[in-house]
């Protein structure tokens, strides 16, 4: 099997790279020549985690989530760590409880890439252990400085625990009413949403869109994160959708989502035109999934799903 780099997923034979990354990807990405050590076991990440929650370290959220500073000392390669300093960077290991997580992220996330969605900076990295974990880029800091960002509960002045209690309607609204751009961030929602439908990810709720400060008094609809292919990885999940979108989570449509753009104010002739781009990034799609690194049985599924779905979102 060819072996890709785990920043931009392209081969790496015969390129000089260390720890499976391209010297000019890890200089991208960490702004090191080569990418840091992450030297924790399983254990060490469970007790870790543990002790993080404690702390009010990790990222809130069903999955594993560590928030790591990066260290570097002369003369030592560097090293991604927990130190009580603004961290920059969101590590998620493998989870005991399902399988393949951070292979499955990195996968839709390279797929919204390829689909012209702006997305939070992101990779592959192997762990001590050997394992595989996935690791992005905080955007809510630059450097010391935290840069204003609030997600969808927060705007809606909702608990977290009522993070699936809203609709997409709603969520719309919500950035009519407070984004710098609406019109373009409402077709860039809406865009999103057609996106984890084609991706099977039925956990789009409330904490997964966010509001951030572009600069001073200027608020845009954050990049996307936390994009996952939950049909997929929860086969008894049998809805398609995390929120309500015109009163369905299920057995979704052309139609449906023509319904939703009309009550979000945007054309018919809009909602054609992102349908039909979808469509036309099928071949790349299959590309990305076969050189992905999840296993072949996930691959043939995510094939099937991603082909089905957007037959689904044909106006024929």
């Amino acid at each position: 099997m060819m072996k890709r780099c785990l920043f931009c997923g392209k081969p790496i034979e015969g390129i000089p790279q260390k720890g499976q990354w391209h010297q000019a990807c890890s200089k991208k990405f960490f702004g090191t020549d080569v990418p840091p050590l992450v030297s924790l076991s399983e254990q060490n990440l469970e007790s870790i985690a543990s002790q993080a929650i404690g702390d009010g370290i990790t990222v809130p959220g069903v999955q594993k989530k560590l928030s790591l500073t990066l260290v570097t000392e002369k003369g030592q390669q560097p090293r991604l760590t927990i130190i009580d300093v603004p961290t920059a960077f969101i590590l998620k290991p493998q989870s005991q409880e399902f399988s393949q997580l951070p292979e499955a992220e990195d996968l839709v996330m390279r797929m919204a890439d390829a689909a012209e969605i702006t997305t939070v900076p992101h990779a592959m990295l192997y762990l001590g252990n050997g394992m595989l974990a996935y690791i992005t880029k905080r955007i809510d800091r630059r450097g010391t400085m935290r840069i204003a960002m609030e997600d969808f509960c927060q705007l809606s002045g909702k608990m977290t625990e009522d993070k699936y209690k809203g609709s997409y309607e709603m969520c719309a609204k919500l950035l009519q009413k407070w984004s710098s751009r609406p019109l373009l961030d409402v077709t860039n929602f809406f865009y999103l949403l057609l996106f984890s439908f084609v991706t099977g990810n039925s956990d789009m709720h409330l904490k997964n869109f966010s509001l951030i400060a572009e600069s001073p008094g200027v608020h845009i609809l954050a990049p996307a994160y936390d994009l996952l292919p939950v049909n997929l990885i929860l086969k008894e999940d049998t809805e398609e959708m995390a929120l309500t979108l015109c009163g369905k989570k299920a057995k979704l449509t052309y139609t449906t989502f023509l319904q939703l753009a009309e009550h979000i104010g945007i054309a018919e002739r809009v909602v054609q035109n992102l349908c039909k781009k979808l469509q036309q990034l099928e071949p790349t799609f299959m590309e990305i999934i076969t050189a992905s690194f999840v296993s072949d049985d996930m691959k043939a599924r995510m094939r099937l799903l991603v082909s089905e779905r957007l037959q689904r979102l044909s106006s024929q």
